[in-house]
């Protein structure tokens, strides 16, 4: 015979939950919405985060390979958003102090050409992740990302990047659909969908089961290790279904999303800066 507990029992299960670690979540994801920009050319937009490299390396590899100076850091995004955007430069949406010490949105330009030349680092062709060094003036509200706050291949190995796993995306939807006019991101929540994650020489990307909008493009893919964020992967594109029908007189192509989204596993987010500052 089937049992069920009285709701009064439930409720009272919920209301007494420790609060503690959702409360330390919380905080490490306001960190990862600081980190995270608005990028756009034109109608074409996306969404970058910043990883901070101006640390000394170490031997144990949580730091990048070579130090750079002041607030010089790397700027991650998906590839074909420097791409696609056509000229020499492109601008970013950050948040910067106000008068009345309130942040506001400011607007930087960021170089990504010389001539012809990109200014970028794109891994592999395949690997839909670039990265470019940014000047960040002083009076800019960021928190970069740590270098060690992008998950290496040890964290997949481990299994704290796995199936199942509740993720956060701060993103910038189009036409910039923006959390409100300093110019911050809208976080949204998915899980991890595709199985298995390794090795990774095999499974380079990840689904993730949200709905992902024009603009997601870039977005950093966020877990919360104890109080802190970690980048675990970058939303590079959409799954879809296309259905062409043939009629006598015209042609149609209706293209379904499954709301589902792709992403570069982290370990080459790692790999990219890492080529972007050996050519420094």
């Amino acid at each position: 015979m089937r049992r069920f507990l009285p709701v009064e029992y439930l409720v009272f299960v919920t209301l007494f939950l420790p609060a503690g670690s959702s409360a330390a979540a919380d905080a490490a994801i306001e960190d990862a919405l600081r980190a995270t920009v608005l990028i756009t050319k034109g109608t074409s937009y996306g969404t970058g985060c910043f990883v901070a490299v101006g640390e000394p390396s170490d031997p144990k590899g949580s730091n990048p390979p070579r130090k750079i100076q002041g607030r010089r850091h790397a700027m991650v995004t998906a590839a074909h958003v420097f791409i696609s955007s056509n000229g020499p430069d492109c601008t970013v949406f950050v948040r910067a102090h106000g008068k009345d010490g309130a942040l506001v949105r400011k607007e930087i330009t960021v170089p990504i050409r010389e001539g012809n030349k990109p200014l970028w680092t794109q891994l592999l062709p395949e690997l839909d992740v670039a990265a470019i060094l940014v000047n960040v003036p002083e009076d800019v509200d960021l928190k970069p990302f740590a270098y060690r706050q992008v998950a290496d291949e040890k964290w997949a190995a481990d299994g704290k990047i796995r199936v199942g796993q509740q993720v956060r995306i701060p993103c910038f939807l189009q036409p910039p659909l923006l959390a409100n006019e300093a110019g911050w991101p809208i976080l949204r929540t998915g899980w991890i969908a595709s199985h298995p994650l390794t090795p990774l020489a095999s499974v380079k990307s990840m689904i993730i089961d949200y709905s992902i909008f024009p603009g997601d493009s870039g977005a950093p893919v966020v877990a919360c290790d104890g109080e802190e964020p970690v980048v675990v992967g970058l939303v590079y594109g959409n799954v879809t279904h296309t259905d062409q029908s043939m009629m006598m007189f015209e042609q149609r192509t209706v293209v379904t999303s499954f709301r589902l989204a792709t992403a570069v596993q982290s370990p080459f987010v790692r790999k990219t800066i890492d080529r972007l500052l050996e050519r420094q």
